[in-house]
């Protein structure tokens, strides 16, 4: 094994890298279960009448939110011939609309554009005819439950119908679209095939997969990887028809390939392609995103060339619908139709938007407003409203009404008038920009980080390898698998190295001269970071000759005149300090060649980091370090905004808290966690952490009662002093020097830090152990590296602690959104400061 390179003595620890190391090239892939789950719930002011029993949000009018900010609510007894006479009214007006209706019975000519009120052609623009361009119809279809919505909602980017663990929940053969500058894919969504007919509605759905299928350039055909494989001609039978006249292509997807073991996946895979007659079998987890790229390349070499389609909307009576599942239960959802009987876009002012909910009995219509003063439709529009702004990134007026039609779900004019009949009233336009979605970035919100409006913790890892790894495509599936193993044990940040300076095998093969195998690789490590929904964060430089350090920074000037002696000059002089500006720009406007965006507006990086651990002890009193913090972290800032930053400190006090300084291991660091962490531009701060290594003559009592002390100083300075999150950006314990129950105490205490600050809504926002490693990479074994596909004590701790944090945010997520809603109706002032869990 290589020589570990040259740290300051004063304070060492053996967890470098030899970039000579041999790898073992043997690989394992493993399942992927993630933990992440996404919640809604309420907030704004309402306006409530009973028509039926209709929901309003947003003002009509200037004067009447001036004149009200309460909630009032009218109820209004109606007979049931006026009700039935409004509704003949209403049905006679919507005739109107029938030639919007996109029938997909048959399909719409490619040159015509079928727009209406809805959409903004502002938003999609008009381009020249591409004769490379590729658009068609999808058709993705199987048995109930086995996660089509799922599928199209992941290509697509964005949910497109609902996804609940019932079964049969999309009704309609939903068309989602994702639309780029080079195709256009056009989704149809199929219901699950009914095997027991209920109702008329459950014909008619049937009726929409068959076709779906006769209808579509493709099909894609889904399969529960977890059942034992059956012959899908005689299961979906009756769902494709006969299409011996006009075969399409047919992918077999083999979903829920997460919950099996990969022994038998390839068995069933295996048997799939021998006794079906499909042109290709794909294994994927749906859920988790894995395999969805390789649906999708194939789905887009079948399309056809041709210009794009002009499709329209869906999304509204979708989201409505999706929160009927999440609120009510038993048979009340399902007896629903939720249809938009009203949209109208005003530039100047919010969009009205108007809804009916339709149920068979008064018993459910009942359910569905709630017994106190409508407070379970409240509750449900408010929901539903949030979202529908959240997707057009504009405010909207709601209004929802509740109305009964008994045994609609039996009537077939009703049931052809809702959309069952081979038209869909409104379809979803999903550009590949992503642009009416949250930007996803994380951001800080006082002494806590926040992702899309709630509170973000980052319990994670640190992987310096990824780059190194990832350059030799041949290592690359250890990249993959490594990810894998976290996201299955609900990690949601993953540390890493954006420099590699000089020497072996570099980044930069000097001061502006890159490797581009080399940043490939780090390509492809923040794409699959992305593909698992992990976020990164970068650092720039390192402190130490490890991948070239400052010292590499410091050689390159003196090679060119300039008079640097010492390695802290990197510090400080001027053609130095450019070479490091200048790396910093080349990161930030990397172009990744497989997610084909700019690092700098990529919201998979979550922070960027100034330098691994720096320190000057040539200067104790912190000036220099202090200086040079201020002077880069306005020069990133001035780059990129959208990122957060951090200077990479360890955590060492200086001068500007003498009292604290006691705390200190031996040495000379020349930092300040104080006073650098001041600096404006600094995000949010870090702390360190290794008595193992920094006290090595100590026994394990006196190293946990240092590491008690450590963190809580830290966590408590960043609290009250710095008023910034903090996350330990490393920590762990060497195996080398201890057993695996010594290991388990630090994590414990660590995590234990971390949750009890947490759970008051403290700065402590997570921790980074390090290091992560993978099957096959005995070499980048430090003592310290955890391998999460090999069950031990310490895994269950790392796991445990993602459970336990990603309860945290789902409370303060709801908290949250509950004194929103109670500000917005009028309930009284809303406690400020930090929420509190009790326990």
């Amino acid at each position: 094994m290589a020589a570990t390179p040259h740290v300051s003595p004063t304070l060492s620890r053996y967890k470098f890298f030899s970039p000579s190391a041999v790898e073992n090239r043997n690989f394992y892939p493993h399942q992927n279960i993630d933990s992440r789950r996404r919640r809604r719930l309420i907030k704004s002011h309402l306006q409530a009448h009973n028509n039926g029993t209709v929901i309003s949000y947003g003002p009509r009018t200037t004067t009447e939110l001036a004149s009200s900010k309460k909630l009032w609510i009218r109820q209004t007894e109606v007979e049931q011939s006026q009700i039935e006479n409004e509704e003949e009214e209403e049905e006679e007006e919507d005739m109107d609309d029938e030639a919007s209706l996109l029938s997909l019975s048959m399909k719409p000519d490619r040159n015509m554009a079928l727009l209406d009120d809805y959409e903004m052609a502002e938003e999609l623009g008009h381009t020249p005819p591409d004769t490379n361009h590729r658009s068609g119809y999808v058709a993705v279809v199987g048995m109930p439950n086995v996660g089509k919505s799922t599928l199209s909602n992941q290509m697509i980017g964005q949910k497109i119908s609902i996804v609940t663990d019932k079964p049969q929940t999309t009704r309609h053969r939903i068309l989602g679209i994702c639309s780029t500058p080079d195709y256009q894919m056009i989704l149809y969504d199929t219901p699950g095939v009914i095997e027991k007919k209920m109702h008329r509605l459950d014909t008619m759905m049937m009726k929409n997969v068959r076709d779906a299928a006769i209808n579509a350039d493709c099909v894609v055909i889904l399969v529960d990887a977890c059942k034992t494989p059956a012959n899908i001609d005689q299961v979906l039978k009756e769902g494709l028809g006969d299409l011996e006249k006009k075969r399409p292509p047919m992918l077999l997807v083999m979903n829920k390939k997460d919950l099996i073991k990969p022994g038998e996946i390839a068995k069933k895979l295996e048997w799939y392609e021998n006794f079906t007659d499909v042109d290709e079998v794909i294994p994927v987890s749906a859920k988790y995103g894995h395999g969805v790229e390789d649906v999708k390349e194939w789905i887009l070499s079948k399309l056809p060339f041709g210009p794009p389609y002009y499709p329209k909307r869906f999304f509204v009576a979708e989201i409505v619908r999706e929160k009927i599942f999440m609120q009510y239960r038993n048979e009340v959802p399902y007896a629903c139709q939720v249809n938009v009987l009203s949209y109208k876009t005003r530039p100047a002012a919010k969009d009205f938007i108007q809804v009916e909910v339709v149920v068979d009995k008064n018993s459910q219509k009942i359910i569905l407003i709630g017994k106190v003063k409508g407070k379970a439709l409240k509750t449900l529009a408010t929901a539903a409203r949030l979202d529908i702004e959240d997707f057009l990134q504009k405010k909207v007026f709601l209004e929802v009404e509740v109305r009964v039609k008994e045994n609609w779900r039996q009537d077939e004019g009703l049931l052809k008038y809702y959309g069952y009949g081979g038209q869909i009233r409104a379809i979803y336009l999903k550009l590949g920009a992503d642009a009416f979605s949250r930007d996803g970035f994380v951001r800080t919100k006082g002494v806590q980080f926040s992702l899309n409006g709630y509170p973000y913790y980052a319990n994670g890892f640190n992987a310096y390898w990824l780059m190194y790894v990832a350059s030799d495509p041949s290592q690359r599936p250890k990249i993959s698998a490594a990810f894998q193993e976290a996201s299955r044990h609900g990690l949601t940040v993953a540390r890493t190295w954006a420099f590699s300076d000089g020497g072996y095998r570099p980044l930069q093969y000097s001061p502006g001269s890159y490797n581009e195998d080399m940043f490939q690789g780090l390509d492809f490590a923040i794409a699959e970071a992305r593909r698992h929904g992990i976020k990164i964060i970068l650092s720039f430089a390192n402190n130490y000759v490890s991948f070239g350090g400052k010292k590499q920074y410091v050689d390159w000037a003196r090679s060119r005149g300039r008079p640097v002696s010492s390695e802290d000059d990197f510090f400080t002089d001027f053609l130095v300090k450019d070479f490091y500006k200048n790396h910093i720009k080349a990161v930030l406007n990397r172009f990744n060649t497989l997610t084909k965006v700019h690092y700098r507006d990529d919201p998979t990086i979550m922070a960027w980091e100034l330098m691994n651990e720096p320190r000057c002890p040539s200067d104790p009193t912190g000036r220099t370090i202090q200086a040079w913090i201020t002077e880069m972290a306005a020069h990133v800032k001035s780059l990129d905004r959208n990122h957060l930053l951090e200077a990479g400190l360890e955590g060492f006090y200086g001068q500007s808290s003498p009292q604290s300084k006691t705390l200190n291991p031996p040495g000379q660091f020349g930092t300040d966690f104080i006073a650098n962490n001041r600096i404006p531009g600094i995000d949010f701060v870090t702390v360190h952490s290794y008595p193992d290594e920094w006290f090595v003559d100590s026994n394990e009592q006196s190293q946990m009662e240092f590491l008690n002390k450590w963190l809580d100083a830290h966590i408590q300075d960043a609290q009250n002093v710095l008023h910034k999150p903090i996350i330990l950006a490393e920590f762990g314990k060497s195996t080398k020097k201890a057993g695996s129950a010594q290991r388990d105490a630090v994590f414990n205490t660590v995590y234990g830090k971390i949750y009890e600050s947490a759970k008051r809504g403290g700065a402590a926002a997570g921790g980074l152990f390090w290091q992560l490693l993978g099957n096959g990479m005995d070499n980048f074994q430090d003592g310290y590296g955890i391998i999460l596909s090999q069950s031990s004590s310490t895994v269950n701790v790392i796991a445990q602690q993602s459970r336990k944090l990603t309860l945290i945010r789902r409370i303060f997520a709801r908290m949250i959104n509950v004194e929103k809603w109670k500000r917005a109706r009028g309930y009284g002032p809303v406690r400020k400061g930090g929420h509190n869990i009790q326990n």
